[in-house]
């Protein structure tokens, strides 16, 4: 099995007091020659994961708030790289496909072969409104544009400047003949999406899904499981209709304790802190601590191992980002990888 990290940015990660820092910072000017807190925490961040291991850094798009730009914090980060995967998020309503593709395939040559796309339709209606033309009256129009933003998206990579151009009467999309090849193979699409039509979005199109797991923090490990089960079930039933496979991923928060009991005391914590500063925020920062990955680390362990065994094969961590805090999780999620 394969493992990644979030790296840590207000809008999806826990509080830290590193974390603080940088977003307060985010909020003035830089003194001359001061070089950005979050850049610095996300650059150390993912320095550190490939030394301990890690595959995958995941860089979620937040607009609103004071994230920095997914693709340029990634790319910058990219730079410093030698052997991870690095992954921005993109919401295909933000941009135009060949502009993503060239983005894509710009990173793909900073960091070689190494970079892939997170791809989100959107949750946020106000980052919807501010930062996005595109309104959508149903989700057929939501995922249908979202079905034809990556096969232009893909066709572009495929081609080249002697590639004759068509430009469709009436289309919103339709390919460029793109001077710049990626490094290797295309960039790998990872999706996530719980709705019917967005399900049929990912059989079709989609690479890797982020596996459906339910929700809420009141249910059992066992009941967690059933219903990543059922979801599997029904995506490769979803994807074989298409004569395709879909590789199988997990988002989940690891929170490790002496006990159970006080993960989940100190889970209660995170909630009541981040209620009380910025209650929008969450679900996005500690709703993936619904999969119950919460406890001692053998416990932990386990439960990463029953994933695994249906069919899960890349597990992307969301943690407090806390001083040392990725060498523990490193030594919960590593043998994992390693009996995989």
């Amino acid at each position: 099995m394969k493992t990644g990290i979030y790296v840590p940015i207000p809008h999806v990660t826990a509080h830290s007091p590193r974390l603080a820092a940088a977003t307060a910072a985010a909020q003035r000017p830089l003194a001359p020659l001061e070089v950005d807190p979050a850049f610095t925490l996300a650059r150390d961040s993912v320095l550190e994961a490939e030394r301990l291991g890690f595959d995958l850094a995941l860089f979620a798009e937040r607009h609103l708030g004071p994230d920095l730009e997914a693709w340029v914090l990634g790319a910058a980060v990219a730079s410093h790289t030698s052997r991870i995967q690095i992954m921005p998020a993109s919401n295909p309503d933000f941009w135009h496909p060949n502009m993503l593709a060239k983005m894509a395939a710009t990173l793909d040559r900073i960091a070689p072969g190494r970079s892939a796309i997170n791809f989100v339709t959107g949750w946020s209606r106000d980052e919807q409104s501010y930062f996005s033309s595109v309104r959508h009256d149903s989700d057929e129009a939501r995922y249908s544009r979202a079905e034809a933003f990556i096969d232009t998206m893909r066709a572009t990579w495929s081609a080249d400047r002697d590639t004759p151009v068509e430009v469709v009467e009436g289309a919103e999309f339709y390919p460029a003949a793109l001077p710049l090849a990626t490094a290797g193979e295309f960039p790998p699409i990872y999706a996530v999406s719980r709705s019917e039509r967005g399900l049929d979005m990912v059989a079709k199109s989609a690479d890797h899904w982020f596996v459906d797991w339910g929700s809420g923090f009141d249910r059992t490990f066992d009941e967690v499981l059933e219903s990543a089960r059922v979801s599997i079930d029904q995506m490769r039933e979803r994807a074989a209709h298409y004569g395709r496979e879909v590789g199988l991923c997990v988002s989940a928060f690891v929170l490790p304790a002496a006990t159970e009991e006080e993960g989940w005391q100190r889970v209660d914590e995170l909630q009541a802190r981040t209620r009380s500063t910025t209650p929008h925020l969450v679900g996005p920062q500690l709703g993936a601590m619904g999969a119950r990955l919460v406890g001692p680390p053998s416990l932990i362990r386990d439960r990463i191992d029953r994933f695994r065994e249906l069919g899960v094969e890349f597990l992307l961590c969301k943690y407090v980002p806390d001083v040392d805090a990725l060498d523990e999780l490193a030594d919960i999620v590593s043998p994992i990888a390693v009996v995989s």
